[in-house]
């Protein structure tokens, strides 16, 4: 967790004593253990963030919130929807903040293509394609969907400013049987739109990009372009007006508008250091994050539906939401 002035580092908590010895280097004031309990027991500890296998995110976030701290635990929440809204319920129920680490949810750039969509610029949305790819991190607890695809599930929900209603879901393991190490999956919204993710852990290029096509424009963010992370393009397609045909072929055409691209200058922070910072003013202002429990938790009901539709080896839609 990143320490700004509205914090104190006073624990540092790792089972592995030699990630605390190397942790420590870099934060010398802070006491270390191997123990949780350590932190539970601290009165003086407000709030802890949890970066732990997930797997395990359930208990600890748990021990956590009874013993009546603020907890930031990374995504996804939990590894079933019914363990995420109990940790959300137990978190109102005892009056602390319960806050989820889907860190694109603060990157600036997206904050600003979320804007974009708000304001109407770019008008109605029609379909939005993201990839995530890249050769490794390998990892066998967790599927690609889990490790990644939790990420552009909650970048389209925030987008969107609805979840999905529907899911469907391919992929293969290559490496490491039973564990999923490429994913297309579709997801698709009640106003029609749809959106498209390739998420791969085997793959040469490592791409983190997203393009939103709208009536009037449309958009291109790419995350590891650091000067020029949103791309508006200028481009759409128009029909002839009723009526303002002369009868030539060329007049019944669709159109083609190109009208360049701009690059708007955008102020960067740290998606972390933006993340932690509203985990903060949470907790001192006492209000709810935009990433709680209950955004957390339809991630992971989500995550469940896409897991469905892979299992199944059909492709077919599952719906996200019983109705």
């Amino acid at each position: 967790m990143l320490l700004t002035e509205k914090s104190q580092l006073l624990w540092l908590c790792d089972q592995d004593s030699a990630v605390l010895e190397a942790a420590s280097k870099f934060y010398p004031d802070a006491k270390t253990t191997t123990d949780i309990s350590d932190v539970i027991n601290d009165d003086q500890v407000e709030a802890v963030a949890v970066a732990t296998p997930t797997s395990t995110h359930y208990q600890v976030a748990k021990q956590l919130l009874n013993a009546g701290k603020h907890v930031l635990v990374e995504k996804p929440i939990t590894m079933t929807s019914g363990e995420a809204d109990e940790l959300t319920k137990l978190a109102e129920d005892l009056s602390v903040i319960l806050m989820v680490g889907h860190v694109f949810m603060f990157n600036d750039g997206l904050r600003y293509v979320k804007d974009l969509i708000t304001s109407g610029e770019i008008g109605d949305v029609y379909y939005l394609a993201l990839e995530r790819t890249n050769l490794g991190p390998v990892r066998t607890d967790v599927n690609v969907l889990w490790d990644l695809v939790s990420h552009d599930i909650s970048i389209i929900t925030d987008l969107m400013n609805m979840p999905p209603d529907a899911v469907s879901a391919n992929g293969q393991s290559f490496l490491n049987s039973d564990v999923e190490d490429v994913v297309f999956a579709t997801f698709s919204f009640d106003s029609g739109v749809r959106a498209h993710i390739h998420a791969s852990w085997l793959n040469p290029k490592k791409v983190r990009q997203i393009t939103v096509v709208g009536s009037k424009k449309m958009v291109i963010w790419d995350d590891l372009n650091l000067q020029e992370p949103v791309r508006i393009i200028n481009k759409r397609v128009e029909f002839p007006a009723p009526g303002s045909t002369d009868g030539s072929y060329i007049t019944y055409k669709t159109i083609c508008v190109d009208g360049g691209a701009e690059v708007p200058q955008i102020s960067m922070k740290p998606p972390l250091q933006n993340e932690c910072e509203h985990f903060l003013d949470c907790i001192l202002e006492e209000k709810r994050p935009i990433s709680d429990g209950s955004n957390g938790a339809a991630v992971v009901r989500i995550l469940e539906a896409a897991t469905e539709s892979l299992k199944s080896g059909t492709g077919e839609f599952v719906r996200c939401f019983n109705d």
